[in-house]
């Protein structure tokens, strides 16, 4: 037996194996479910499962036992991801952009609701904002949540449209689901999205799709981000519409594929 072979963990081969499983078309899995994938027994899969849910990377829920990974996993991923070369290969892309146009960018994946700031550059001595690195219940009133629904197959649009809850951020914010579903069809159209001060007061935001390399999915969204002091909405389509989707065809060819999941 190889030396590697003596110190190999089984048990964290199985924890990282359910992991794992978790993925866009598997967003919430049962104990049963995981068990019959992995061909553990029961009480092993509990074991595992349970010592997830602990450390936080899991939760399950506690009427329908469900479970799904948590806030922690998400961050613990786009940590990996920032010290990717993939990401080192997005933020040149991204820091000569800002260099030669001095303007806020945002590039973010989008995980069920949730966005996840992957990396963000901000314009120097302008008025702008950061998005955290996680925001849920985001993707009606930001130009990164729209454009990033812009990239899904219709009748996947107008089921995520469905399941949300549409709260205003300012008195600006979609809060119609009719209306909300006709802009996101525009923005597929464009190839861009727009949000004019729906997430925050004085800030107007474009946006551009991300889409896995591998299988053409859409996985996020890059966003140039700017003042109502600097430019009007007009302004900004006119200017920026081009750039946007050339900067998101640029990254999403930089993005690692998902090797699981070809069409």
């Amino acid at each position: 037996m190889s030396k590697g072979k003596y110190y190999f963990s089984k048990s964290l081969e199985k924890g990282l194996k359910i992991l794992s499983l978790f993925n866009r078309d598997s967003p919430v899995m049962t104990q049963s479910q995981i068990a019959k994938t992995l061909d553990l027994n029961m009480t092993s899969t509990y074991r595992y499962i349970n010592t997830l849910v602990e450390l936080g990377y899991l939760e399950k829920d506690t009427k329908t036992k469900e479970i799904r990974p948590a806030i922690l996993c998400l961050l613990f991923c786009a940590n990996l991801m920032r010290a990717t070369d993939h990401l080192r290969l997005i933020k040149e892309v991204v820091d000569r952009i800002h260099r030669e146009k001095n303007i806020s960018i945002d590039v973010a994946f989008a995980v069920d609701d949730t966005l996840v700031r992957i990396y963000y550059r901000g314009a120097d001595e302008t008025l702008t904002y950061s998005l955290p690195d996680f925001s849920k219940n985001s993707l009606h009133n930001t130009a990164l949540g729209k454009a990033y629904l812009s990239a899904l197959p219709d009748d996947l649009i107008a089921e995520k449209i469905a399941s949300m809850a549409l709260l205003p951020k300012t008195p600006n914010t979609i809060v119609d689901k009719a209306i909300l579903f006709k802009e996101i069809k525009k923005a597929k159209a464009n190839q861009f999205a727009m949000s004019e001060e729906e997430y925050l007061p004085g800030l107007i935001t474009i946006s551009a799709p991300l889409f896995d390399p591998l299988t053409g999915k859409g996985v996020g969204a890059v966003c140039f981000d700017f003042s109502v002091l600097q430019h009007s909405a007009d302004d900004v389509r006119v200017k920026y519409a081009g750039m946007i989707r050339e900067t998101a065809r640029k990254l999403s060819e930089l993005l690692p594929p998902d090797k699981n999941r070809r069409q």
